[in-house]
């Protein structure tokens, strides 16, 4: 231990208590990203659910892992701004593809994979504007 001319003296610090329960969040998190993954969660909101996740992930192993929560100022400032550009980038991105064409997300792009998929294993005897197979 060392003498920090205060005649405070300088101790180890030891979170092992705090990296268990930072670890025990992270294991929930990632059990409730894989459970969320096999359910549907219909348009947009299954990409704002993971990304939620994700950033809450994110902020606990940058905050704990990486000893910003103990950091003075200037480190955290430094996480703040990368955090406003991982944002920006993010956000821009979701715009661009909510303003592209409309071939770009088709209207139905969520139903029409089961309806291809029924369609292949219940082809119907005739389509519309074409004959039947003659059978002989």
């Amino acid at each position: 231990m060392s003498d920090h001319g205060n005649g405070a003296t300088a101790h180890a610090h030891t979170h092992a208590g705090r990296y268990l329960l930072v670890w025990a969040a992270l294991m929930a998190l990632t059990a409730l990203t894989w459970g969320l993954s096999t359910v549907h969660i219909p348009g947009a909101a299954g990409v704002a659910v993971a990304l939620t996740i994700a950033s809450v992930k994110g902020a606990l192993v940058a905050l704990f892992f990486m000893h910003l929560w103990d950091q003075p100022g200037p480190n955290r400032l430094v996480l703040v701004t990368a955090l406003v550009f991982v944002v920006l980038l993010i956000g821009l991105t979701l715009l661009d593809n909510a303003t592209r064409f409309p071939l770009a997300n088709p209207p139905d792009a969520e139903t029409a994979p089961q309806r291809i998929r029924d369609a292949i294993l219940n082809p119907s005897p005739a389509t519309p504007g074409h004959a039947a197979p003659a059978r002989h």
